[in-house]
């Protein structure tokens, strides 16, 4: 089982603050460079944490229930990355997110911009093997982001 830790991180591209993701204490981004990069190296980890003022509701986005209008629902699967531009829908990476009894599991990631269709050529993320993590904390770590968020009785 995998560990993750969510954290609100200041951008180093644009002024705004963005959502970063932590995968057994390395960031997501250059996890999944170390996999792109045989693709293409050049453009392999273009990504970014996502616009935290973007995700209307965190716990709902990272457990993979999203509404039909929520602007990081891709046909079933959770926009966990952004472009290094910061405009969403850029460069997004994808993953389809499966909650269990005990268990969240991340699957069958994809950059949708590097389909089989593509004149960019097909990433194929089939060698990914799922993430894993334990149900309690992921949630716990989504609350305190989602806390995070919130404005203090004083700011009301």
């Amino acid at each position: 089982m995998e560990s993750i830790q969510f954290k609100v991180e200041h951008s180093q591209e644009d002024d705004y603050e963005i959502l970063n993701i932590y995968i057994n204490d390395e960031n997501l981004i250059e996890f999944i460079k170390r996999f792109e990069v045989q693709f293409q190296p050049n453009i392999a980890g273009g990504y970014e944490g996502l616009n935290i003022n973007f995700i209307t509701d965190i716990c709902e986005h990272f457990s993979g229930e999203l509404n039909e209008n929520d602007l990081f629902k891709y046909g079933g699967k959770t926009q966990i990355l952004g472009c290094n531009c910061g405009e969403p829908g850029c460069w997004p990476l994808l993953v389809k997110i499966t909650v269990k009894d005990q268990h969240i599991i991340w699957s069958d990631f994809e950059q949708p911009h590097r389909s089989e269709e593509s004149e960019g050529g097909f990433w194929n993320y089939s060698q990914v093997a799922p993430l894993e993590f334990n149900r309690k904390v992921y949630e716990e770590q989504l609350k305190s982001i989602e806390r995070y968020r919130k404005p203090s009785k004083t700011q009301e």
